[in-house]
C-alpha cells in the first residue's frame, strides 16, 4: 500500500513537468510575437494616427462661393453682431446728437454799442443847437430827430452831470449780454444730421466748471434773417426809459447785430460728441435659435460664411458649460471621435497589412519602418493643421499629400507607392471629414506624380512630373466643381489653389532631395549619375591604384546593367554599385590577380591563411573607404554583399593541400568551408544578386584560355546553379523565372565581350596588308 501511494504523486510531478517543457517555449514564442518590432511599430502608428485624427477642432467644411444643397440647421444657440441694425442704431445715435454752441466773447460784451451811444449823448451835449447836432450825426444813419436831441439836453443839463451817470446806468441795463439772442451761424451750417430741436450752448468759458444749457431753436435768431434781426434790436431797446432815443438805439444795435453773432459754432466738440454717442451705442446682435435653420440652400455669400463660423464657435464654447445639452452633445461628439478612431484605426491596420504583403522588409530593417512611419504620420498631422487653420481653402493639404506621395515613389517601387499613397490620402480624408470630391481629386494627384517620379535623372523631371500633377489636379477640381452647381468663381479659386499646391510639392520635393535620400538610404538615378562619373575621386584612385579592377568593374557594370533591365531592376543602380563594388582593393591592389603584373604572384610567399585575410579585408576595407568618401548608403550593400557568404576556393584548396598526409594519402584533418567563407551578409535585393553572380561568372570566363560560346554558357550555369545551391540567393526576392532571364542575358553579353574575331593573313609587304575585316561573333 506504501508504494502504491507514491505512485500517483510521482505521476502528477511528471505530467506537470512534461507540461512545463511543453508551455515555456510556446508562451515565449507568443511574447516574441507580440512584443516584436513590426507590432510595436504598428501599435504606435496607429495610436498616433488616432490621436492625431481626434486631436483639435474639425475645419469649417465650407467656402464662400460654395453652393449648399441642403438648409444648415444650427446646433446651439448663438447671436451674432447684426451689421445693418448696428449701423442703424449708430446713425440714430448720430442724429440725436445736437450742435455744440460757445459763445463769442468779442460780440458779448457789445463795447462797440456803449461807444456809438456814449457818442450820441456826447454830441449832443456838445451840439448848442439841433443843426449842429444833426450835422455831427450825418455820417450815420441813426433816425434822430428834433425830439431826441431834446432829450439828450435835458439829461446833459441836469447839474452836477447827473444826467450822465444816469445816462450811463440806462445803457449798462440794456440786454445785450443775452447768450442766445442771435444764433451764432447760419441755418446751413449747423450739424445736418441732428434731429434735435435745441442746441447745446457752453459757457463754462475754461474755468473748468461746466456751464452747458440747452437752447431751444425757437429762440434762436439767425444772421441770415434780417427781419427777425431787426426784431431781435428792437427788443433791445425797448428796454431803454427815453422813448424818443429807441429808433436810435435800435439801429445801433442792428448794425452791432449784424457785424458778428454772439454764438459760434462748435464743430470739433460735435463731432467729437457724435463719435462718443457711436461708441456708446451698443452692438446690436442677431439671435438664431437651435435646430432651426440658420442658412438656406444655394450659394454661400460672405455673410453666410460668417454666420457658420459663428455657429462653429458658439457650439465650441457651449461643449465647454456645465449644462444638460452640453453634456448630451459631449457624449455625441465622443461617439463620433471614436467612430473616427474605428475608422482610422481600420485604415491603418490596412495600410500595415499592405505594407507587409508587398514592402515585408520595412518591417525589418528598423530604420526603414521608422522613417516609413514617421513620413506618414508627419503627411497626416501637417494636413490636419493645415485643415485646422485654414479650412475654408481645403487645397493646401493637397500639399504634404502629393509630397508623401512624391517620396514614397522615390523610395519603393511604383506600385507599392502609389498603394501606400491611396490609404494614406484616404485616412487624411477621413481625419479631416473632407468629401469624396477631396478623395477624388488626391487619388488623381498621387497617382500621376507617383507614376512619374520612378526614375528621377535630371532635376527638370521633378518641376515637369508637379506641372503635369498640377495640370491634372486643377482639370479634375474644375470639372468636379462644375459638377456640383458652385460659382465660376468658387470652381476657378479652388481649381487654381489646387494646381499651385501640386507645384508647390514639387518645388519642395526639388529642394529636400537630398535629405529625403540619406533619410531613406536610398539614391535616385540622379545621384546615382552623378556618382556613375568617371572623375568622382573615388572611381579616379580606383583606375590609378587598382586599374584592373576598375576595368574588371566597367565590364561588370555593363553586365550588371543589362541583366537588371531583363528582369525590371533598377539597372543603373546594378551598374554604379559594381563600379565601387571593390575599392577595398586599392589599399592592397597588388594581391589580387588582375592587378599582378607577369606571372608574379604575392600570394606564394603568404600562408593560406594569411591571404584569406586579405582576400576578405577588401570588403571591409570598402566598407570603410565608402564611409569616408561618403558613399551613398545605398551602394554600400553591393561592397557588403558581392561576395555573399561564398568559399574562397583557392585558398580553402591551397590551405587543405598543406596539411599533413597520413599513410592512406588522405589528409590529416579536413579544412572546414566555414573558416574560408566570407562574412556576407547575403544578397537582399535583387540587384545586389545580380552583381553577385556577374562578379562570378566575369571572373571564370576571363580566366579561359578560349571563351566559346559553349564554355560561355556552361560556365554561367555552372556558377548560377552553385550559388543558389549554396544558398548565396535565399535572402533576395528573385524567382527562378528572373534567374532565368539573368543567365540569358549574363550569356548574351559575354559572348559579345568575348567574341571571336578573324585571324589577319599575313602580307609580305607591308603596303599589302588587308584593311581590318569586321568583327564575326563564334
Amino acid at each position: 500500500m506504501f508504494g502504491w501511494s507514491k505512485k500517483p504523486k510521482i505521476r502528477r510531478r511528471q505530467v506537470r513537468e512534461h507540461r512545463a517543457r511543453i508551455t515555456v517555449p510556446v508562451r515565449t514564442r507568443l511574447a516574441a510575437r507580440i512584443f516584436s518590432w513590426p507590432v510595436l511599430v504598428g501599435l504606435v502608428f496607429v495610436a498616433g494616427a488616432s490621436a492625431i485624427t481626434v486631436w483639435g477642432e474639425a475645419a469649417l467644411p465650407y467656402s464662400v462661393g460654395q453652393r449648399v444643397p441642403y438648409p444648415i440647421y444650427a446646433r446651439v444657440d448663438f447671436r451674432v453682431p447684426d451689421v445693418e441694425q448696428t449701423a442703424d442704431d449708430r446713425r440714430a445715435a448720430r442724429a440725436a446728437t445736437p450742435s455744440y454752441y460757445t459763445p463769442n466773447r468779442s460780440a458779448l460784451t457789445y463795447d462797440s454799442v456803449r461807444a456809438e451811444l456814449r457818442r450820441l449823448y456826447g454830441t449832443a451835449a456838445d451840439a448848442a443847437t439841433y443843426e449842429e447836432f444833426e450835422k455831427a450825426l450825418a455820417d450815420v444813419d441813426w433816425a434822430v430827430s428834433d425830439g431826441v436831441y431834446r432829450r439828450l439836453r435835458a439829461l446833459v443839463d441836469r447839474p452836477e452831470d447827473t444826467g450822465r451817470q444816469q445816462f450811463e446806468e440806462w445803457i449798462a441795463a440794456l440786454p445785450l449780454e443775452n447768450e442766445y439772442v442771435v444764433r451764432g451761424l447760419r441755418e446751413e451750417l449747423r450739424h445736418p444730421a441732428s434731429t434735435t430741436d435745441y442746441i447745446v450752448l457752453d459757457t463754462s468759458a475754461g474755468d473748468g466748471d461746466a456751464k452747458v444749457t440747452q437752447v431751444p431753436h425757437s429762440q434762436l435768431v439767425s444772421q441770415a434773417r434780417e427781419k427777425a434781426l431787426r426784431g431781435s434790436a428792437a427788443d433791445v431797446a425797448r428796454r431803454f426809459p427815453i422813448y424818443e432815443l429807441r429808433p436810435a438805439i435800435e439801429a445801433i444795435v442792428f448794425a452791432a447785430f449784424q457785424a458778428q453773432p454772439t454764438i459760434i459754432f462748435d464743430q470739433e466738440r460735435t463731432v467729437e460728441e457724435m463719435r462718443a454717442a457711436e461708441e456708446a451705442t451698443p452692438e446690436a446682435l442677431a439671435t438664431y435659435e437651435r435646430d432651426k435653420p440658420f442658412v438656406k440652400p444655394g450659394v454661400l455669400g460672405t455673410v453666410e460664411y460668417q454666420l457658420l463660423k459663428a455657429e462653429q464657435a458658439a457650439y465650441v464654447e457651449f461643449l465647454r458649460e456645465d449644462d444638460p445639452l452640453a453634456h448630451k452633445l459631449r457624449q455625441r461628439q465622443l461617439l463620433r471621435q471614436l467612430g473616427l478612431v474605428v475608422l482610422v484605426g481600420m485604415l491603418s491596420v490596412g495600410l500595415l497589412v499592405y505594407v507587409h504583403m508587398h514592402q515585408p522588409r520595412i518591417f525589418e530593417v528598423r530604420s526603414s519602418s521608422a522613417a516609413f512611419s514617421v513620413l506618414l504620420l508627419a503627411t497626416l498631422l501637417a494636413a490636419r493643421i493645415l485643415g485646422s487653420k485654414w479650412g475654408h481653402i481645403p487645397e493646401l493639404t493637397f500639399t504634404p499629400c502629393l509630397l508623401s506621395a512624391s517620396i514614397l515613389a522615390i523610395v519603393y517601387p511604383r506600385r507599392f507607392a502609389i498603394g501606400a499613397s491611396c490609404i494614406t490620402i484616404a485616412l487624411v480624408t477621413v481625419s479631416l471629414g473632407a468629401d469624396f470630391t477631396y478623395l477624388l481629386t488626391l487619388l488623381v494627384g498621387v497617382t500621376v506624380i507617383a507614376f512619374q517620379l520612378h526614375e528621377i535623372r535630371s532635376r527638370t523631371k521633378i518641376i515637369t512630373a508637379g506641372l503635369l500633377t498640377a495640370l491634372a489636379i486643377t482639370v479634375t477640381s474644375a470639372a468636379d466643381g462644375l459638377v456640383h452647381g458652385h460659382t465660376l468663381d468658387f470652381v476657378w479659386y479652388h481649381a487654381l489653389w489646387a494646381g499651385g499646391c501640386a507645384l508647390l510639392a514639387s518645388f519642395v520635393l526639388s529642394g529636400t532631395l537630398p535629405f529625403i535620400e540619406r533619410l531613406f538610404r536610398v539614391a535616385t538615378s540622379l545621384t546615382l549619375l552623378e556618382w556613375r562619373d568617371p572623375t568622382k575621386p573615388l572611381l579616379q584612385l580606383l583606375a590609378r591604384e587598382a586599374p584592373g579592377t576598375y576595368n574588371h568593374s566597367l565590364v561588370l557594370g555593363t553586365l550588371a546593367e543589362a541583366a537588371c533591365e531583363r528582369i525590371g531592376a533598377n539597372g543603373l543602380l546594378a551598374q554604379v554599385g559594381s563600379l565601387y563594388h571593390d575599392i577595398g582593393k586599392i589599399s592592397k591592389a597588388g594581391y589580387f590577380a588582375e592587378n599582378q603584373e607577369g606571372r608574379i604572384n604575392r600570394h606564394d610567399n603568404l600562408a593560406p591563411t594569411m591571404s584569406l585575410l586579405i582576400i576578405l579585408g577588401h570588403v571591409k576595407d570598402g566598407v570603410e573607404m565608402a564611409k569616408e568618401y561618403k558613399l551613398p548608403r545605398v551602394l554600400h550593400q553591393f561592397i557588403g554583399e558581392h561576395h555573399g557568404t561564398t568559399v574562397v576556393r583557392y585558398f580553402h584548396h591551397m590551405a587543405s593541400e598543406k596539411q599533413p598526409q597520413i599513410a592512406s594519402g588522405k589528409h590529416d584533418r579536413e579544412v572546414p568551408e566555414a573558416e574560408f567563407r566570407y562574412t556576407g551578409p547575403k544578397p537582399r535585393t535583387r540587384e545586389s544578386a545580380v552583381v553577385m553572380l556577374c562578379d562570378g561568372v566575369e571572373s571564370a570566363v576571363r580566366a579561359q584560355a578560349e571563351p566559346t560560346v559553349g564554355r560561355i554558357e556552361s560556365t554561367v550555369h555552372q556558377m548560377v546553379a552553385g550559388r543558389m545551391a549554396d544558398g548565396q540567393l535565399s535572402d533576395c526576392d528573385m524567382t527562378m523565372r528572373q534567374l532565368r532571364q539573368v543567365e540569358e542575358s549574363l550569356v548574351k553579353s559575354l559572348c559579345a565581350i568575348y567574341h571571336g574575331r578573324v585571324a589577319y593573313p599575313k602580307a609580305s609587304k607591308p603596303a599589302e596588308m588587308p584593311a581590318e575585316p569586321a568583327r564575326v561573333s563564334v
